[in-house]
């Protein structure tokens, strides 16, 4: 069976929404490159430097970021298209995310508001009384969405936001999904501290003193309009609580590696084993629970994709035979896996 394949050697033929195409080309054309070789390459369309998103295969989305390096002879390229950034290219979650009254309520609703811009990305952001940390990536994706584009959204972001802040401001700490470059001075230079590499997500945590800096262009006002736009996400009390969303992204994470384990996850979290027990008993859940929610979720996203085997997806869930994951996936649904897919 031919199909796509990823960096990391998983399967990424499923399409992703992706908003990063057009500006990757307008800053080749801006810089002396004539994008159009990549345009045949891809097989996109003539118009696609002004169109705000395009869906691709997430390989075919990494090749073509791969490729515009190469065209460029820039190995940094997703963090210089990011500090030429403009204004409005995110849409409405742009304009909600400037029109927060400080960099905290920023990075809250660009959590929650970031499946409007890709269904395919999981985010969070998570406070202590000293820092806050904003983390996106994609399930089942330890690469995220690869180099140039981990680069890309996290420069943009401390990019951005010091815009929004109007005065300078570094994290406190970094993290890229994918592994180190050779050379990484140009990320310290921009970030302001030494990025960690091959986290399985992107990761920014800020002092509480910068999330409370307040944003130049706040408007309460515009926000309401803006948010009642957006649509009203589910209610906090209906999603998982904070913990409990930790705990399903460790799990994610951790499939790579086969079936989840609680020692394992408990150690991504930094807790003991038995104070994750006792803090997912807390919200009326349990680890196993917590591993069927992750698992039976992925296990419907995976099925939906023709080019994915029924063995693939069982691998790609921890599962070292079919047949375990048959009874499981029947467990969950009233169905197997084929009746699934009918």
């Amino acid at each position: 069976m031919e199909k796509s394949t990823s960096q990391n050697g998983g399967q990424s033929s499923q399409d992703v929404r992706t908003q990063l195409v057009g500006p990757f080309l307008s800053w080749l054309r801006a810089h002396g490159q004539d994008p159009s070789p990549l345009l045949r390459e891809f097989s996109l369309p003539a118009d696609v430097e002004s169109v705000p998103e395009i869906s691709l295969p997430l390989s075919t989305l990494r090749a073509f970021l791969e490729a515009a390096e190469l065209r460029s002879g820039d190995p940094f390229i997703g963090l210089h298209v990011a500090q030429a950034f403009k204004r409005g290219t995110y849409g409405l979650v742009e304009y909600i995310a400037r029109a927060s009254s400080t960099l905290r309520e920023t990075f809250h609703r660009i959590a929650r508001y970031m499946a409007l811009l890709n269904d395919r990305m999981v985010a969070s952001f998570q406070e202590t009384a000293s820092t806050g940390t904003f983390t996106y990536g994609v399930p089942g994706e330890p690469l995220s969405y690869g180099r140039h584009a981990n680069e890309f959204g996290l420069a943009l972001f401390v990019h951005v936001g010091r815009q929004l802040a109007g005065q300078p401001w570094n994290p406190l700490s970094v993290t890229f999904a994918h592994p180190a470059p050779r050379d990484c001075a140009p990320l310290t230079a921009h970030f302001g501290v030494v990025p960690s590499f091959g986290g399985g997500m992107n990761v920014l945590t800020l002092a509480a003193s910068t999330l409370d800096l307040p944003v130049t262009s706040a408007d309460p006002v515009l926000l309401s309009v803006l948010e009642r736009a957006a649509g009203t996400p589910p209610p906090r009390d209906s999603a998982p609580p904070g913990f409990v969303q930790r705990v399903h992204e460790a799990i994610r994470a951790s499939l790579r590696d086969g079936a989840p384990k609680m020692e394992t996850v408990a150690k991504q979290l930094h807790v003991s084993a038995r104070t994750l027990q006792r803090r997912l008993a807390e919200h009326h859940t349990s680890f196993q629970d917590a591993a069927d929610a992750v698992r039976s979720e992925l296990a419907r996203q995976y099925l939906r994709d023709p080019h994915l085997g029924i063995s693939e997806v069982a691998f790609l869930l921890g599962y070292s035979e079919i047949s375990t994951f048959d009874r499981a996936f029947k467990r969950w649904t009233g169905m197997t896996p084929r009746e699934f897919r009918g």
